[in-house]
């Protein structure tokens, strides 16, 4: 019996050995293929881009109403703008402009040519521009998108600029409405017309110089004696004489304000002030006609 009480306690063995390695398999197994939970990304915020913003006139490109916000990027990287607003107690506001302007890292800035709402001049013409900001919607290069507030220079020439004139087209155009008259052809080919100031509510209007614009001159003889002015609520006229001034085929062909002429009008005795002398589309056909004239053109 011996034998069998051997064999019995060696089969118990073998089998706890064999339990134990297959636990211990089993064990590893679990261990190796257990999945670890992996640590959540934490994507940081881009910093806002280093960004100012200046206020600028640039006359060859720009028309009313417009001015040039000057970006410069003073980063490592290049941003993208996507809307500008220019907020000012100065001028009425017009919300985001939307624009797609691509501003490099450089010294040189970006101008974005931005809309002006209507002038607020609670002094008149000698209004001046109250502090004023740009809103940039700005985009990063990592996608990122911020909204940055830059405060413009102050005080700002080019502002005080602008809403002078603003305040000034104004005034003028309370004070008196401005026509060219009907132009017609002098014997020396050039044309004569009258520059017609109509006061509106009773002012007394006057005028002190016509100037010119890139292609045509203005001649004004009754100016040259002094400023023409009206009593109150009286209408005059100014004879004006427009002759070529540029014929170069680039020249013309490169004018920007062809008929940009200016006149200084005076309201009841006050100092001039340059507002547009408009020119309807008939004289602007006849001064076109005299230019080809007179420049032999068609020669």
């Amino acid at each position: 019996m011996r034998w069998i009480r051997i064999a019995v306690i060696g089969a118990f063995l073998l089998a706890a050995a064999t339990a134990a390695v297959g636990g211990s398999l089993a064990g590893g197994d679990r261990g190796g293929s257990e999945p670890t939970a992996s640590e959540p990304t934490v994507t940081t915020p881009s910093a806002p881009p280093d960004l100012t913003a200046t206020a600028e006139i640039r006359r060859s490109f720009m028309a009313p109403g417009i001015v040039a916000i000057a970006v410069t990027n003073h980063g490592e990287a290049p941003v993208q703008i996507g809307g500008v607003e220019l907020r000012s107690e100065s001028f009425a506001p017009l919300g985001v402009q939307e624009f797609d302007a691509h501003v490099p890292p450089s010294t040189n800035p970006r101008d974005l040519l931005t809309s002006y709402g209507e002038a607020r001049c609670p002094d008149g013409v000698d209004s001046t521009a109250a502090p004023a900001a740009v809103v940039l919607d700005v985009t990063t290069e990592d996608g990122e998108a911020h909204q940055i507030t830059l405060d413009l220079p102050f005080p700002n020439g080019t502002l005080d600029r602008l809403l002078h004139e603003a305040c000034a087209a104004q005034a003028v155009a309370a004070a008196t409405a401005i026509e060219l008259g009907d132009l017609s052809t002098a014997a020396d080919g050039t044309l004569e017309g009258d520059l017609v100031l109509r006061p509106l509510d009773g002012a007394a209007i006057g005028a002190t110089e016509v100037r010119g614009s890139v292609l045509f001159t203005v001649a004004f003889p009754p100016l040259a004696a002094g400023p023409v002015a009206g009593a109150a609520g009286e209408e005059i006229a100014v004879p004006l004489v427009f002759d070529a001034f540029r014929c170069e085929g680039h020249a013309v062909g490169d004018a920007k304000q062809p008929f940009g002429f200016t006149v200084w009008i005076t309201i009841d005795g006050a100092d001039p002030i340059a507002t547009p002398l408009p020119v309807p589309d008939p004289q602007r056909e006849d001064l076109w006609a005299m230019l080809d004239a007179r420049c032999d053109h068609d020669g």
